[in-house]
């Protein structure tokens, strides 16, 4: 009989050293390490930045604890992940994996906290990084729809996972540690749709119960279930709906998922490779739309005036999103507002573009986008979504169609946003006009995580974004 999920994690996680790490997937990481340590000082300087350094000031200060990043203040381990995932979550410059899935923010501060506390080097934070990334993103692969389905906030959920397997392999726990880990983690896992600003802290809170989680098997006294994934009752059942991979909903329309994938090639073929950076503060998905209607135009020589009809065909479930409602239907095909895609269109057709993170502003001066009667009328009059069963996520093709009857047709494959380190220095240099310290600071934060394998401690990543 097979080993459970847990075990052939726990197993892999447990063995693994940097050399066994793929030149591709030690980029990766940097590069992953590198998008949230520039949304560190980005997020510091908004409110909810500054309101996550005054709670950690107020109620989680603790001399020789972990240092909560830009402020430099010391606070409890659990304090500071929490802390540096707010500062990092509310800058809006994040990772993302099948769109509803944020690790970066979680895993990040987990894993800094922890290696800052147990002493460890930059291989070793490389190490955790890819064996709780790994884990996160084969553990929700086919799951995030159904979890959607049920209620749940697909990011905080499966993101306390990952935690919880970056802090065990930091904290150097064995195999038998890594799957009471991922029990407990599973037991402290959650997050719900309320309408509210709740979702603001649940990435904040899957960071600080994942790296409770790996605390709690490694003080001892408690032994985690084997199957907590996919046992009847167990993570797959409660967050899925199923633990067979029967599935009420699914991105590409197969509802039958064989949970033997979840683990196929692991240590192998790295799903990590694929993630995603969100330069924009909207929905992932959004970013692709944006780039294509520019380019197209630009290669067209196309301006505004020119275009009649701006199609934009894209996954169904895209379409449907935020609607939790719409999300418990498998069969649900109708338009919805796909996550103000319009709106993203418009401003790529109208303005040349939507500014990214810390960027500058492609508007007029003082233009308020949401009203501005520019965007309101294209919008309503020139943007047609096409929510298409079985399409690509993350994949746009987008029709123009001009006034002259002309139309040009172009397709933007996902494989585009999975950009390595070199690729992802070149896409932040749009944030300089906004990032703390300018591009000197910068440069100087790329050059630590370009060598994040020969730091020999924390110390220099954490100066690296001190304010």
């Amino acid at each position: 009989m097979a080993d459970s999920i847990s075990r052939q994690f726990a197993t892999w996680a447990a063995a693994l050293k940097y050399e066994d790490l793929p030149p591709a997937v030690v980029d990766k990481v940097k590069a992953l390490t590198l998008m949230a340590l520039t949304s560190a000082p980005l997020g510091s300087v908004t409110a909810r930045g500054k309101a996550a350094f005054a709670l950690a000031k107020s109620e989680e200060a603790r001399p020789g604890g972990a240092t909560v990043l830009v402020d430099g203040m010391s606070a409890t381990r659990l304090g500071a992940a929490f802390a540096n995932a707010e500062v990092m979550w509310a800058s809006g410059l994040i990772d993302s994996y099948r769109m509803l899935t944020h690790p970066g923010p979680a895993l990040i501060p987990v894993a800094l906290v922890n290696a800052e506390l147990e002493g460890k080097n930059g291989k070793d934070l490389i190490v955790a990084l890819a064996a709780g990334y790994e884990f996160l993103t084969r553990l929700c692969d086919d799951f995030i729809p159904a979890t959607a389905a049920q209620g749940f906030r697909p990011g905080p959920v499966y993101a306390t996972m990952g935690g919880a397997v970056v802090a065990a392999k930091v904290l150097g726990l064995d195999a038998n540690g890594i799957v009471s880990a991922i029990d407990f983690a599973a037991n402290l896992a959650g997050g719900i749709l309320t309408g509210g600003g709740a979702s603001a802290i649940h990435e904040p809170n899957a960071a600080r119960q994942g790296a409770a989680a790996a605390l709690i098997a490694r003080r001892g006294g408690l032994v985690g279930s084997e199957t907590s994934i996919e046992g009847p009752s167990g993570f797959y059942k409660t967050f899925a709906g199923t633990n067979k991979g029967d599935v009420a909903i699914a991105f590409g329309g197969n509802m039958e998922i064989d949970l033997a994938t979840v683990t196929a090639g692991l240590g192998t073929e790295y799903k990590l490779l694929t993630i995603m950076f969100r330069m924009i503060a909207t929905a992932g998905y959004n970013q692709p739309v944006v780039d294509l209607i520019v380019e197209m135009m630009q290669a067209n020589g196309l301006q505004t005036a020119d275009l009649d009809v701006v199609e934009v065909s894209m996954n169904y479930i895209e379409n449907l999103y935020p609607s939790q409602e719409a999300f418990g239907r498998a069969d649900s095909r109708r338009a919805g507002e796909g996550g103000r895609t319009k709106f993203f269109a418009a401003n790529a057709a109208v303005y040349g573009g939507f500014p990214v993170v810390g960027g500058k502003s492609f508007a007029p001066e003082g233009t308020n986008l949401d009203t501005d009667p520019a965007i309101v009328d294209f919008m309503a009059n020139h943007v047609k979504i096409i929510p298409v069963w079985g399409h690509p996520m993350f994949s746009p093709s987008v029709t123009l169609k001009t006034t002259d009857g002309r139309a040009f047709f172009g397709h933007y494959p996902y494989a585009r946003m999975e950009w390595n380190l070199d690729q992802l220095v070149e896409r932040l240099q749009d944030c300089m006009p906004g990032y703390p310290g300018g591009k000197p600071a910068f440069d100087r934060l790329v050059e630590v995580v370009r060598n994040l394998d020969e730091q020999p401690s924390m110390q220099p990543v954490i100066a690296a974004v001190a304010g």
